[in-house]
């Protein structure tokens, strides 16, 4: 049994639910229906979404228990890695008592997905009809991942359901920054514009001249609601706020897949007036969260998956995720990289029996390591944009040695050198004598083949060092 039909034994769509959802379909611009290949599926988790938020922790409970036990059957007779990590264990799925049974299973890292990626996926369904997408790489090589189609319509069901709680609709006047924009066999544009959407290209994003065309087009556009990646909202803000430009109509701006630091929030939010709503969500499809709409937490919602937390030592805990949906390459106990603050088991504010998150911390590989094998605090969250540069990133290969690569703006002189430098210092505090960072200018600094950009590039495995630094 699926997960659809494991919805499905919980959930009737009801007549008020259908029309609401077949209301949802009619009002979709043409273009959009056919770019995003919305679907029955689609539309069924959609109304499905907004039923389960209602369920009490019982019914939640049930419902991930029922998805779990068919998960972990379907591993274990068609996906050659769990059948054989099952019988090592003597894990039988259909003993399955409770939730915390999984326990008895290590959990799993991406170094071991990624040395025997043919052994994870469902040997019943040949490659080729499957979909192929690679995570960011942000702890090094980036990882395949093989998935359906029905499992991207949804994804996009709980994107759009998690958008709805803060009034975003399919007619919401919108701008998206995406890494690329396709259209035909152009995937290169600088800009796409259809219907109430207008798409803007991340990688022109640094080129003075498209900036100022761009921040021209949304100005023309008046969009209630800007979406896009933090690193590019950043330097789009930084250009808003010092030609003092206003954009009145925006609602909120939605961004995920990078971490927000709290500067980048306070400068956004600053220049939009606005607050900022994030998703958080994956390439692995191991769980997927959305931020309160009355608070800063993020609801885990109980239907995408199980969520786990890793203690790294010092307050500090990894999320681990077990999703239901990835039936094609299904990843058990996987452990994500990201660091979190867990918060309560349910929101006293939307009432909602959801795991919440009060703050995700960032990505493991944030931290620097010192020539004692120590974590050094993660400068990221402190560190402003330094005065007269585009770009920054951390590169680091070696305990107690470290990069900074600067991207220099037409205005950089020495004086930037002595405060960059003074700054760094001034952070690190007591620690700045336990590792030498050296900065070095460079021309421009790649995003991942994502889109997203990194604050440190972690050569390093930090995993090695965290338990015990």
């Amino acid at each position: 049994m699926g997960p659809l039909e494991t919805a499905k034994k919980f959930f009737r769509l009801s007549t008020t639910l259908e029309k609401m959802v077949l209301g949802f379909y009619d009002r979709l611009p043409l273009a959009l229906r056919y770019r995003i290949s919305y679907g029955p599926t689609f539309f069924y988790w959609l109304a499905f979404l907004k039923e389960a938020e209602n369920w009490d922790r019982d019914r939640t409970i049930a419902y991930q228990f029922e998805q779990l036990k068919n998960l972990l059957l379907h591993a274990m007779r068609h996906v050659p890695y769990y059948r054989k990590l099952f019988s090592d264990y003597g894990f039988n799925p259909g003993n399955l008592q409770c939730i915390e049974d999984i326990k008895i299973l290590p959990y799993l890292d991406r170094e071991t997905v990624r040395g025997r990626i043919d052994e994870f996926v469902d040997e019943n369904i040949p490659k080729k009809f499957l979909l192929k997408e690679q995570t960011s790489g942000s702890t090094g090589i980036p990882l395949t991942i093989f998935r359906t189609k029905e499992l991207q319509e949804i994804y996009e069901a709980f994107l759009i359901y998690s958008f709805n709680r803060i009034g975003y609709t399919t007619r919401s006047r919108e701008v998206l920054f995406r890494s690329m924009i396709e259209s035909g066999r152009d995937s290169n544009l600088p800009y796409l514009r259809y219907g109430n959407k207008l798409l803007l290209s991340a990688r022109y994003v640094m080129v003075d001249e498209w900036l100022k065309r761009y921040v021209q087009m949304m100005t023309e556009f008046k969009p209630e609601f800007i979406t896009g990646y933090p690193s590019v909202l950043t330097v789009i803000s930084l250009f808003i706020r010092n030609k003092n430009l206003s954009f009145d109509k925006v609602k909120a701006i939605k961004f995920f897949t990078e971490t927000l630091y709290d500067w980048q929030k306070d400068l956004i939010e600053g220049v939009f007036h606005k607050r900022i709503f994030s998703v958080y969500a994956m390439t692995e499809h191991s769980l997927f969260a959305s931020e309160c709409e009355y608070s800063m937490s993020q609801h885990l919602y109980p239907y995408y998956g199980i969520t786990e937390f890793d203690a790294l030592g010092d307050g500090r805990e990894e999320v681990v995720g077990t999703g239901f949906l990835n039936y094609a390459m299904p990843l058990i106990r996987y452990k994500t990289s990201d660091i979190a603050l867990r918060g309560g088991d349910s929101c006293p504010l939307c009432g909602r029996h959801h795991q919440l998150i009060d703050r995700i911390e960032g990505r493991i590989n944030d931290y620097l390591i010192n020539r004692e094998g120590k974590l050094i605090p993660r400068l990221m969250p402190w560190i402003k944009i330094f005065p007269n540069t585009r770009q920054y990133q951390f590169f680091q290969d070696e305990p107690g040695r470290a990069y900074l690569k600067v991207v220099k703006a037409e205005t950089y002189s020495e004086a930037d050198t002595l405060y960059i430098k003074s700054k760094i210092a001034e952070m690190l505090g007591p620690l700045k004598d336990s590792i030498d960072i050296e900065l070095v200018f460079v021309n421009g600094i790649p995003r991942k083949s994502s889109g997203k950009f990194i604050m440190v590039d972690q050569k390093l495995n930090i995993r090695d060092f965290a338990k015990t630094g």
